[in-house]
């Protein structure tokens, strides 16, 4: 009989997995190096780490109860977990019944059950066991991705891909779309009963991409070793003028008891000796939901649990939700309670089409410019291509494997597709993986091209607009410039001292870059140094955009602001703090000058582990409208083409259309797992969200 450490890490991060402690899976993953095991976990059964020790403890059972002849002593049936490891209590713990109308007997304070009271007649009764429940019905299979998931009304089509070996491990498995990166060594200071081996859980990550977080609820459910405290304060300058869902006004309220930790206020777990961890497992990826002394941030195999700060803990009673809409000056933030779904505005299921085939978590989706093509990237290792059109009632798919040479066969990578673009006609599709390849796809599903250059995973990628270029940026703290039409490097750009986690475009030859290192360049082809940097940020930069005219940068960070840039200036324009956790995501709207819609005011949304999106008025730098629908952190934000609606997606499986003039709500569909991502098609009448089940849904808006 033999077993490895890699054996055993496997299974007590599957448990994890599927008994729902996510962060905890995540976070052991990354200092285990699960990735780099060689198991595959499609052949590995769910619970299987509870069916051997279940097997274990009846062989201790059978051990104890015969004697050294050879004969059963004393049959020991309920043997406990705890006590099958405690060699000194044999037998185990009794039961101790007393006599009615005599004093009782405490048998946990003698661990022989020794009775300290002399009067008692006692019964004695060997007890329960107590192991853990199974895990099995929400457990997960993931490893090799060499099937699909096919529903009887739709049609797959299957298309491999190869590359060369990835250049370097980056240290995790899975990833997500433009996520967050990671590259350094971290100690958890927690109990050591939280730490991933039992003892020391120091370990070098390097980060994952895509978000995979966890639910309050969770969070709040979980007897698990963290405790996250918000931080109770934030200002905003300028935020003179604001609303909530369309209302001026917002009071404190308490929330009702539903069994589900508001977001935005104290979630604390059961184990109070870990409540002060001060350390962190550093990997980076899709964030979830931290802030205050203990900030946790999930990626796709990845989490980063960044040092504690000496913030005060959140004064609001537990099961308030708190934000600062208030003007001017840093105060108590005012309270931002969920409204009920109003069920006119409800999206009927015969309006939703949901598609099926994904094997993991779908992290990215994106809509053809062109056509109505529907684009998604998951945890399976595949993009698939979905033809949405009208004429097209059966969703038929285009399965787009990511696979490695290996042994000189084609393998699936088994690496997550972390982001996918499509060029500026729809001719062509291009995705990153964390395989650390980029590769770019025809419509019909055939591989044209295959990026390597890239030391790590790939965790984001734009086309610019004249479609000749593409950009990447990587966990090994550069950006590239890919040549489209020949796949070749045409300038990287290694001037981040950390992963590389977004970048955007300013015009065809020039674009920007942030990081976790907390600064942002603007670079451009064939200039040696960065044209531009931007500092002013104090923790990691989540992403960046620039306006439609290319004049003005916004970066959103995890010090939970936002912040608006100039080329003329070397200080932010506006430094908006209104927030009060992680800022993720930021969407500029399509109008104002030099858009399709050139009378409509210029705004910007920000997505944010707090559970609300806010809509900025960039020219007064002051918010204008705070979107309270979301109980869970929003991952996704994204403006139809007019400008006129704003969707948003949060891992409370909701998606919400937003009216951006009154702030009022809209449209409301909920699926069935967190939302990833949501995109709007080029005509404005359907929205695509991917999701944490791996489910992919379209939601036609028409005759609305």
């Amino acid at each position: 009989m033999s077993f490895s450490s890699d054996e055993v890490n496997f299974l007590v991060y599957r448990y994890l997995q599927e008994s729902g402690f996510l962060h905890s899976a995540y976070v052991f993953g990354i200092e285990s190096h699960i990735s780099q095991s060689n198991i595959n976990g499609a052949l590995v059964p769910p619970a299987a780490l509870l069916t051997i020790l279940q097997k274990g403890l009846l062989y201790t059972e059978v051990e104890w109860s015969v004697g050294e002849d050879g004969e059963v002593a004393r049959p020991i049936e309920g043997l406990s977990l705890i006590d099958a490891v405690m060699p000194e209590v044999k037998p185990p713990k009794p039961v101790v019944k007393t006599e009615p109308g005599k004093p009782g007997v405490d048998s946990s304070a003698n661990a022989g059950g020794g009775n300290n009271n002399s009067n008692a007649k006692t019964e004695i009764k060997i007890e329960p066991g107590t192991g853990a429940a199974g895990a099995g019905a929400g457990s997960k299979t993931t490893g090799s991705a060499t099937g699909t998931s096919t529903p009887t009304d739709q049609t797959t089509s299957e298309v491999d891909s190869s590359g060369n070996p990835a250049g370097a491990n980056a240290g995790g498995g899975n990833a997500g779309n433009n996520g967050a990166g990671a590259n350094a060594s971290s100690t958890a200071a927690a109990n050591s009963s939280s730490t991933a081996a039992g003892g020391d859980s120091s370990a070098s990550a390097a980060g994952a991409a895509q978000k995979k977080p966890q639910t309050a609820n969770e969070l709040g459910s979980s007897s698990g070793v963290l405790s996250l405290m918000a931080n109770p304060t934030s200002t905003d300058d300028a935020a003179s003028s604001t609303s909530t869902n369309g209302n001026s006004n917002s009071s404190s309220v308490e929330q009702p008891s539903s069994g589900v930790t508001p977001a935005g206020g104290n979630v604390t777990t059961s184990n109070p000796d870990t409540s002060a961890a001060g350390g962190g497992a550093t990997a980076a990826g899709v964030k979830a939901p931290g802030g205050g002394a203990v900030t946790i941030r999930v990626g796709a195999q990845g989490i980063n649990v960044p040092a504690g700060s000496s913030t005060a803990q959140n004064s609001a009673p537990s099961g308030t939700i708190s934000s600062s809409t208030g003007s001017g000056g840093a105060g108590t933030p005012a309270a931002l309670v969920p409204m009920e779904i109003d069920e006119s505005i409800e999206i009927p299921e015969s309006k939703a089409r949901v598609l099926r085939g994904h094997e993991s978590e779908v992290f990215i989706c994106a809509w053809n410019p062109s056509r109505d093509l529907l684009a998604s990237g998951s945890g399976d290792s595949t993009a698939r291509i979905w033809d949405m059109s009208d004429a097209n009632t059966n969703s038929n798919q285009l399965v787009l494997r990511h696979c490695i040479q290996k042994g000189g066969a084609e393998v699936p990578s088994n690496k997550d597709v972390t982001s996918l673009d499509w060029n500026c006609d729809g001719s062509l599709l291009a995705t990153g993986s964390y395989d650390g390849y980029a590769r770019i796809w025809k419509t019909d599903g055939r591989l044209a091209s295959t990026l390597g250059q890239h030391k790590g995973p790939i965790f984001a990628l734009k086309w610019n607009k004249s479609g000749n270029y593409i950009l990447s940026a990587g966990v090994d703290k550069t950006t590239i410039i890919w040549d489209a039409s020949t796949g070749q490097c045409t300038q990287q750009f290694a001037f981040h001292s950390a992963p590389a986690l977004d970048v955007d475009w300013q015009t065809n030859t020039a674009f920007a870059s942030c990081s976790t290192d907390q600064r942002i360049h603007v670079c451009r082809l064939g200039v040696n140094e960065p044209i531009k940097t931007f500092k002013g940020h104090t923790n990691e930069v989540n992403a960046i955009k620039w306006c439609p005219q290319g004049q003005l940068l916004a970066s959103c960070s995890d010090d939970m602001t936002l912040k608006i840039w100039s080329m003329n200036r070397d200080r932010c324009c506006h430094d908006l703090q209104a927030h009060s956790k992680e800022i993720y995501t930021i969407k500029w709207s399509p109008t104002g000058p030099g858009t399709n819609n050139p009378n409509t005011n210029l705004i910007l949304a920000s997505a944010s582990f707090d559970s609300t999106v806010r809509l900025w008025d960039v020219e007064r730098g002051s918010c204008i409208h705070t979107l309270t629908k979301h109980t869970e952190p929003v991952y996704s934000v994204a403006f139809s083409p007019d400008g006129k609606h704003l969707a948003s997606g949060s891992f409370d499986k909701c998606v919400h259309i937003w009216s951006t003039q009154t702030g009022q709500l809209v449209h409301s569909y909920k699926g069935t797992g967190g939302i990833f991502e949501v995109c709007w098609n080029s005509k404005g009448t359907k929205v695509g969200a991917s999701a944490s089940d791996g489910s992919v849904f379209v939601l036609d808006l028409r005759k609305f």
